[in-house]
Protein backbone atom coordinates (compact mmCIF):
# COMPACT_ATOMS: atom_id res chain seq x y z
CA UNK A 1 0.00 0.00 0.00
CA UNK A 2 2.85 2.29 0.81
CA UNK A 3 4.32 1.60 -2.70
CA UNK A 4 0.96 2.52 -4.20
CA UNK A 5 0.70 5.32 -2.12
CA UNK A 6 4.22 6.56 -3.43
CA UNK A 7 3.66 6.53 -6.72
CA UNK A 8 0.34 8.58 -6.22
CA UNK A 9 0.38 12.84 -7.61
CA UNK A 10 -1.97 13.35 -4.85
CA UNK A 11 -2.20 11.28 -1.91
CA UNK A 12 -4.94 12.65 -0.41
CA UNK A 13 -7.25 12.45 -3.43
CA UNK A 14 -6.30 9.06 -4.26
CA UNK A 15 -7.36 7.71 -0.63
CA UNK A 16 -10.40 9.33 -0.93
CA UNK A 17 -11.13 8.03 -4.85
CA UNK A 18 -10.25 4.41 -3.04
CA UNK A 19 -12.57 5.31 0.12
CA UNK A 20 -15.68 6.36 -2.60
CA UNK A 21 -15.12 3.34 -4.70
CA UNK A 22 -14.67 0.90 -1.54
CA UNK A 23 -18.24 2.92 -0.29
CA UNK A 24 -20.03 2.24 -3.58
CA UNK A 25 -19.06 -1.53 -3.51
CA UNK A 26 -20.37 -1.58 -0.17
CA UNK A 27 -23.80 0.45 -1.10
CA UNK A 28 -24.09 -1.82 -4.11
CA UNK A 29 -24.07 -5.58 -2.06
CA UNK A 30 -26.62 -3.74 0.71
CA UNK A 31 -29.19 -2.75 -2.27
CA UNK A 32 -28.35 -6.01 -4.18
CA UNK A 33 -29.11 -8.07 -0.45
CA UNK A 34 -32.17 -5.72 -0.01
CA UNK A 35 -33.43 -6.78 -3.07
CA UNK A 36 -33.26 -10.27 -2.36
CA UNK A 37 -29.66 -10.97 -4.33
CA UNK A 38 -26.98 -12.53 -2.13
CA UNK A 39 -23.48 -11.47 -3.05
CA UNK A 40 -21.35 -14.42 -2.64
CA UNK A 41 -17.24 -14.90 -3.44
CA UNK A 42 -18.58 -17.77 -5.88
CA UNK A 43 -20.29 -15.43 -7.55
CA UNK A 44 -18.28 -12.67 -7.72
CA UNK A 45 -15.66 -14.79 -8.95
CA UNK A 46 -17.86 -16.16 -11.89
CA UNK A 47 -18.91 -12.66 -12.50
CA UNK A 48 -15.06 -11.76 -12.78
CA UNK A 49 -14.66 -14.12 -15.70
CA UNK A 50 -17.52 -12.66 -17.94
CA UNK A 51 -15.98 -9.97 -19.39
CA UNK A 52 -13.24 -11.92 -20.56
CA UNK A 53 -15.94 -13.76 -22.33
CA UNK A 54 -16.21 -12.01 -25.98
CA UNK A 55 -19.22 -10.67 -26.54
CA UNK A 56 -21.91 -12.41 -29.15
CA UNK A 57 -21.91 -10.68 -32.57
CA UNK A 58 -25.74 -11.14 -32.26
CA UNK A 59 -25.81 -8.87 -29.17
CA UNK A 60 -23.73 -6.87 -30.64
CA UNK A 61 -25.46 -6.16 -33.73
CA UNK A 62 -28.51 -5.51 -31.68
CA UNK A 63 -26.54 -2.86 -29.72
CA UNK A 64 -25.67 -1.42 -33.16
CA UNK A 65 -29.21 -1.33 -34.67
CA UNK A 66 -30.43 0.46 -30.66
CA UNK A 67 -28.06 3.00 -31.32
CA UNK A 68 -28.45 3.85 -34.77
CA UNK A 69 -32.50 4.00 -33.88
CA UNK A 70 -31.45 6.42 -31.37
CA UNK A 71 -30.08 8.60 -33.44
Amino acid sequence: MAEWLDGQPNVAAAITAAARAQMAGTHLVEVLHRAGIEVTEAGKARWRQRPAAPIPEAALAEGRRMLDEAA
